[in-house]
């Protein structure tokens, strides 16, 4: 064999170091990642699928926020229209939710209390009003959220009222179905009671 023949076979048979065994088993790290990569894009979608297809409706969500938020008279005031919320999808996962002008002191036994110590209270005259919006989110386990991020399920704040009826027909529709006006207490101002109850708004709830 001549010289130059031998030295190629040698140069053949010699162990590789040019880096080819690390290159191979790098690529196989990459074959596993990518591997397990997709089987949890797998398992996210069947879950994803899984929890949409099993997912509450919209009218059962609402009714998990109502008794979740513990709002006296609120659930009351949808329970007699349903028309008095509107809630819409807001993506898969919620809902967005907006009662607006909300008549509470129809569906509410009011009672105005001093902000002082002994506390002093006195049922809300017959002239007095409380009229709130009402927002929230509502996820797919039907629990409630702000919107706004505060630490109640709900902001609301003071607004024009929109009955849907009068008072005295609300009361009377409560009675029909067995309903009771829900007890709810509002601040107000030391000294406010025995001055003019009748002219008190609420100072928030």
């Amino acid at each position: 064999m001549l010289p130059f023949a031998r030295h190629g076979l040698l140069r053949r048979l010699a162990p590789r170091h040019d880096g080819s065994a690390e290159t191979d088993r790098d690529e196989q790290k990459m074959r596993t990642l990518g591997t397990a990569a997709l089987v949890a894009v797998g398992a996210y979608a069947v879950w994803t699928a899984f929890r949409l297809v099993n997912a509450p409706s919209t009218e059962q969500v609402m009714q998990l926020s109502l008794k979740a938020l513990r709002v006296p008279g609120l659930e009351t005031a949808y329970a007699l229209h349903n028309d008095a919320c509107s809630i819409t999808k807001a993506s898969i996962w919620t809902w967005s939710v907006s009662c607006e002008g909300v008549p509470m002191h129809f569906y509410q036994d009011i009672a105005l209390c001093e902000s002082q110590f002994p506390r002093i209270c006195a049922a809300a005259p017959s002239s007095f009003t409380n009229c709130r919006s009402y927002y929230w989110n509502i996820d797919l386990a039907g629990n409630p959220s702000a919107p706004i991020g505060k630490r109640k399920g709900y902001a609301s704040v003071e607004s024009d009222c929109r009955p849907k009826g009068t008072f005295e027909s609300e009361r009377m529709e409560m009675v029909r179905r067995g309903i009771r006006p829900g007890p709810a207490e509002i601040g107000v101002p030391s000294g406010s009671i025995s001055d003019k109850p009748a002219t008190l708004q609420p100072s928030g709830q």
